[in-house]
């Protein structure tokens, strides 16, 4: 998956059981995220709010909010994503967004694992049915928050760019010469919404890209290397170790 905002084709409702989950960068997409955790843990952002996503929890992400998950490869967890379009309810989830974005879901999990058995089933009025009813009882519980249209706009127009040109030579002043938008404005928006440094969060997709190739082809590290945005093998190292905690080549023996 690719990192920041996602241009998925237009799906209107999937889900899946994952055993073992594989990290993201920060990303964002048009549509709504449910993960409910079944067994382990999983370490999430959301918004710039961090919180260790834990057994029975489940975190709902509302569309365009910006969120990411770290590498979880013993945990079990159900995630569904779906457009508020096919959602009996009002525009609720694009005008407004949680303000705290994780509760206790237990009481949810029969019927989001029956909702993930129905869409595998083909079945998906009946899935939207049960999805429905959770979405309800979790909107009647969970604060919520109008949304910055202004800052949202900006932020989109900014992670889109960042996703296009982050393998380029990338930095806040080309992005702002781009988007015709203040270097002060970019850097507000990372610190503030993001909750990160420009510089890193650049690193962090190039080395999303990075354990990518990694996993799903044969190429060199040195070609992976600059393929993925970076110039010499000391800062790849170095980077590549304190986003994922090892070298990319231990990362590649390892798998």
């Amino acid at each position: 998956m690719k990192g920041t905002f996602e241009k998925r084709e237009h799906f209107e409702l999937t889900g899946a059981h994952i055993n073992g989950f594989i990290g993201y960068p920060p990303m964002f997409h048009p549509h709504c995220e449910l993960i409910y955790v079944v067994k382990g843990s999983v370490r999430t952002v959301v918004d710039g709010c961090e919180h260790n996503l834990s057994e029975g929890e489940l975190a709902f992400v509302f569309p365009y909010q910006t969120h990411s998950y770290d590498d979880a490869p013993d945990a079990e967890a159900v995630l569904i994503l779906f457009s508020p379009a096919v959602i009996s309810f009002d525009n609720t989830m694009i005008t407004k967004k949680p303000v705290c974005h994780y509760t206790d879901g237990s009481a949810f999990y029969t019927m989001l694992e029956r909702t993930v058995t129905l869409i595998r089933n083909g079945r998906t009025k009946t899935a939207l049915g049960y999805l429905n009813a959770v979405i309800g009882e979790l909107l009647e519980i969970m604060e919520l928050e109008n949304v910055d249209g202004i800052e949202e706009d900006t932020a989109i127009k900014i992670l889109e760019y960042c996703t296009e040109h982050f393998t380029d030579n990338i930095t806040v002043k080309s992005v702002s010469e781009a988007l015709y938008i203040s270097q002060s404005y970019v850097s507000k928006i990372f610190a503030g919404k993001l909750k990160i440094g420009f510089r890193e969060y650049i690193n962090t997709l190039r080395v999303h890209k990075a354990k990518t190739l990694l996993n799903n082809t044969e190429k060199k590290i040195v070609d992976i290397m600059l393929e993925s945005g970076f110039k010499n093998q000391s800062s790849f190292n170095r980077i590549f170790r304190e986003v994922s905690g090892m070298t990319p080549y231990e990362y590649k023996i390892r798998q």
